[in-house]
């Protein structure tokens, strides 16, 4: 009786093992392909990521032509082909969805492939559609128009007194490694790309309204740094001076300088001016030169430009200065301040150029939109509104920094 008993205990002990045994393969099993699962999201996923960022940086480059084929062939090499496999593929330029919709210089990528279980399948449906998306913004050359080249200074850039900088296509960046390379205050904002070597400050109410912002960010290189001053030729007979009148002006080196006061009317024709000791333009002066000029400050001092001037200049769009309207010595003295101020209105094409000096915009100084225009400076100050433009093609004006293409979704 007592064999027998045991004999009965000890079979119902191996059914029991093998029924745990059962369960517990089939745990396995269903682990396995969750697993499974979580794979073909990852490389799903990794694949709409090199898809969307392949499609975006095409539109950037303009190479291929078309972003959606660059995106499709990026997947496809990552493993999913659109129509293979029952694998759909969705390119979407702007965004349909998301924080990014209506970006047109946003790629949205859209990946799904069914995947069919067998373990699963006991406990429901058999076939699950495995997605992944992501969304990357296109990178620009010439992201920024306003450049500080000074390396460690505190403030080298500063935007006050309700300064806007207000084009999104059009940022500033610093190249200065301190922790206040770029100070913002009084209302101040930045609606462009932000690039920054070291960090910024805001007080009372500055903002940085873009997204593409970076503090600790890589130095930006000079468009212009090869650019070398060219030997000014003999004096010129043209006298640099005059007022109430309007006054035609070749190019040439001015000696002794510039000094138009009192509602002149100058009109410049093409070329370069190289003018030394002195540049003074106030007064009611109008300043016209669209056919391709450069003013060259030919010496160790300060421009005078206020009191409701009006400055009209485009630079040429090419030869030894291609790009720059007002360029300065790269071995002035970087204490010099180059000011406009007292209703100063600019209106240039072309870059301002005083690589070793600081660029100051007075409250009441304008800065009027124009298609292109850059400022460089060993340091820059803005206390009023400055639109300026990135649309530089054909005009000789260098981009400045590289926005690359990122992942933002």
């Amino acid at each position: 009786m007592t064999d027998r008993s045991a004999r009965s205990t000890s079979g119902t002990i191996a059914i029991h093992i093998a029924l745990m045994m059962l369960a517990l393969m089939g745990f396995g099993a269903l682990g396995a392909e969750v697993t499974y699962l979580l794979s073909i999201h990852r490389s799903m996923q990794l694949a709409a990521d090199a898809a969307a960022l392949g499609g975006a940086t095409a539109m950037a480059t303009g190479y291929p032509s078309s972003p959606t084929l660059e995106a499709t062939a990026a997947a496809s090499a990552a493993g999913f082909t659109n129509g293979v496999a029952g694998t759909t593929l969705t390119v979407a330029i702007p965004p349909v969805d998301g924080p990014n919709t209506g970006n047109a210089s946003a790629v949205e990528v859209i990946l799904a492939q069914p995947q069919t279980l067998g373990i699963i399948s006991l406990f429901g449906p058999a076939t699950y559609s495995v997605g992944a998306r992501a969304v990357a913004t296109a990178g620009s050359s010439g992201a920024y128009c306003i450049l500080s080249l000074d390396p460690s200074a505190s403030g080298a850039i500063q935007l006050s007194n309700n300064a806007t900088v207000s084009n999104p296509l059009c940022g500033v960046a610093a190249n200065s490694s301190s922790s206040r390379a770029l100070i913002l205050s009084n209302n101040a904002t930045v609606a462009g790309p932000v690039s920054v070597h070291g960090g910024w400050s805001l007080a009372n109410n500055a903002t940085l309204t873009n997204k593409q912002k970076t503090s600790g960010a890589p130095v930006v290189a000079d468009p212009d740094a090869n650019v070398s001053q060219q030997s000014a030729p003999s004096c010129t007979a043209q006298s640099g001076s005059g007022s109430s009148a309007t006054i035609a002006l070749s190019p040439g080196h001015f000696c002794n300088g510039w000094n138009f006061t009192n509602n002149v009317t100058l009109n410049l024709a093409p070329g370069t001016y190289y003018i030394d000791q002195q540049l003074t333009v106030a007064n009611n002066v109008n300043v016209n030169g669209t056919g391709g000029v450069t003013l060259v400050i030919n010496g160790n001092y300060a421009v005078n430009f206020g009191n409701n001037v009006q400055m009209t200049l485009t630079a040429p769009s090419s030869g030894a200065y291609a790009g720059l309207a007002i360029f300065g010595s790269r071995t002035g003295t970087s204490s010099v301040t180059q000011e406009f101020s007292n209703n100063t209105t600019l209106k240039i094409v072309g870059s301002i150029y005083f690589p070793n000096q600081i660029i100051q915009f007075d409250n009441n100084s304008t800065i009027l939109n124009t298609s292109c225009m850059q400022i460089i400076a060993r340091i820059v100050n803005v206390q009023n509104n400055a639109y300026l433009g990135n649309q530089c093609s054909g005009t000789g004006v260098k981009p400045i920094g590289q926005q690359p293409s990122q992942l933002v979704e």
